[in-house]
């Protein structure tokens, strides 16, 4: 045979065109029953999204399994308004129009997070820090234009996010929102997005809500935002957790403690490492972890629907090929902390999940 370039160019081509069509993105596993339509009625199931995934398998399964969804970043105030009065709606809008052509819910989230506070906020004229007047006209500007803009589309907001600290004496981060405005920031903060949408439900979100004093901590100012009149309707549990820790009595705890203050319990950011805490190797096999992690979920999820009051679950991803878990700090892990795993198929997680409401006899769903 004879070798020329114009052979090895066309061997070259064959060969990339089959790489290629291994590579193409996988489809969700079909034939499998709808987490969504198994808890219609007593749980909306939601996931966190990148605009970019909607038109990918991922997208996909997200409208398969799932009836609601929430924006993982675009709709963060550095994100959604960069610069003063200069808001880039269009990745928001984009999942907003998705959710609707797949009538799906649509959980905001957020309008206050002091990681995510454009710098802008903080300046004042003559390059002078912003005073307390000017921060709050600002936040208000914001709040209104955002909420406004999905009135009517978006159910239930994330108002602020992570704003307790159960190692300060008052219990509230002391960040500039504190230093600047001062701690009835979260006030005005649902009392704007009220103002702006009357019939969405308000949140207060944050992490490690099972542990004692952070439950206290959130307990204690959640209690004096409803002494004040605050239009706060419910609390909204991370729960970035694992397989080893918090224990299925703590989160019950914690549901109970909030839902006797006749508050909404909503679980926000679901996912579940099989990594312990501050640790940078599996403690097994992951085909021995997986099993473990289905039986936390199945486990979880009996907990969350033992509570009336509990109304949503949103993990924070679709699928293990795009997961927060490994992402920054953690780049460098392997983890597995969804439902799906990398090429959207069910694991035990999944399999967990609905185990816990297939239990339930028709008259307790």
């Amino acid at each position: 045979m004879m070798d020329s370039p114009v052979l090895r160019f066309c061997l070259l081509v064959a060969m990339l065109a089959a790489f290629l069509q291994g590579c193409t993105a996988p489809e969700p596993a079909s034939g499998i029953t709808s987490l969504a339509q198994a808890y219609q009625g007593r749980l909306r199931l939601g996931a966190a999204v990148e605009p970019g995934q909607l038109s990918t398998s991922e997208g996909r399964l997200l409208a398969a399994q799932f009836n609601s969804v929430v924006a993982e970043n675009v709709m963060k105030p550095s994100r959604i308004q960069p610069s003063e009065n200069e808001f880039n709606f269009a990745p928001a809008d984009a999942i907003v129009d998705f959710a609707q052509q797949h009538d799906m819910a649509v959980r905001g989230h957020t309008l206050l997070w002091y990681k995510r506070t454009p710098d802008w906020f903080w300046s004042g004229k003559d390059g002078q820090p912003a005073s307390r007047d000017l921060v709050l006209s600002r936040l208000r500007q914001h709040i209104e234009t955002v909420v406004g803009r999905y009135k009517g589309k978006i159910y239930t907001w994330d108002v602020v996010n992570e704003v307790i600290d159960p190692a300060q004496s008052d219990c509230l981060r002391h960040d500039q929102w504190l230093q600047v405005v001062g701690p009835d920031y979260i006030d005005w903060a649902f009392r704007y997005a009220h103002a702006a949408d009357p019939n969405a439900r308000l949140i207060i979100n944050d992490y490690s809500t099972t542990l004692p004093a952070k439950r206290l901590c959130l307990q204690r100012v959640v209690q004096g935002l409803l002494a004040r009149g605050v239009p706060v309707h419910g609390v909204g549990h991370q729960m970035h957790i694992s397989i080893f820790e918090p224990a299925v009595a703590e989160v019950d705890e914690t549901l109970v403690v909030f839902a006797r203050l006749g508050l909404e319990n909503q679980i926000t950011e679901m996912d579940m490492s099989l990594y312990q805490r501050h640790t940078y190797l599996l403690p097994d096999s992951v085909d021995r972890l997986l099993p473990v992690q289905g039986q936390r979920y199945e486990a979880l999820m009996k907990v969350f629907l033992s509570h009336p009051e509990l109304t949503a679950v949103t993990w924070w991803g679709i699928s293990d090929a795009h997961t927060s878990r490994n992402a920054g700090w953690d780049w460098w892990r392997s983890d597995a902390p969804l439902l799906f795993d990398s090429q959207q198929h069910p694991k035990p997680a999944y399999w967990g999940a609905l185990k816990a409401v297939q239990g339930l006899s028709p008259a307790a769903k």
